[in-house]
């Protein structure tokens, strides 16, 4: 019976300081568990959905980076973050690559993107407008003047045989302005 009641007692303690490590690196807000992982960044929201929401962010040294954060028992984490380099001139006139996060997210800038789309086989990227979504004084200092993040999702695993290709489009004439594979 002591022997029980011991191993009852350890299996609380071990639940009780699990938890508790659980709690302490969850936030009330998406947000703050973002800026509680990386400090000094500029953080630009892209969705908030079904306790998933998914952030951009650009960190001091300007890279461009993208973290899920997740909504559990005790509050948002933050999953793993993943950045590159931007380009210092921000030329994105053209496709200048991808980021990838996971199998399953792949981003990365253009200029212009009210007048552009961006094809991954058949499918759309959604694209966001920095400066629709940051004020005028953060688009400033970073200088994302005229530049939107675009970025694909997928259930699947991406760039598989049929999405090997992404597109950069012009929207009024459909003519291809730019490849990468």
């Amino acid at each position: 019976m002591k022997k029980r009641l011991s191993a009852i007692l350890v299996l609380f303690l071990l639940a009780f300081i699990l938890g508790m490590s659980a709690k302490t690196d969850a936030y009330s807000e998406p947000r703050e568990a973002l800026i509680a992982k990386e400090k000094d960044v500029l953080v630009i929201p892209s969705y908030l959905a079904n306790n998933k929401a998914l952030f951009f962010f650009i960190n001091s040294t300007d890279n461009l980076g993208a973290a899920y954060v997740q909504k559990g028992l005790f509050g948002w984490k933050t999953g793993m973050l993943t950045w590159s380099p931007m380009d210092q001139e921000r030329k994105y006139e053209k496709l200048s690559g991808y980021q990838g996060y996971g199998e399953n997210l792949i981003y990365g800038i253009i200029r212009n993107g009210d007048k552009h789309m961006v094809q991954i086989g058949e499918e759309h990227a959604t694209i966001l407008d920095l400066t629709a979504v940051l004020s005028s004084s953060e688009v400033e200092k970073f200088k994302l003047d005229g530049l939107s993040i675009w970025y694909y999702e997928s259930d699947d695993e991406l760039l598989t045989e049929d999405e090997k290709e992404i597109i950069l489009v012009d929207k009024d004439t459909g003519e291809e302005l730019d490849m990468i594979y």
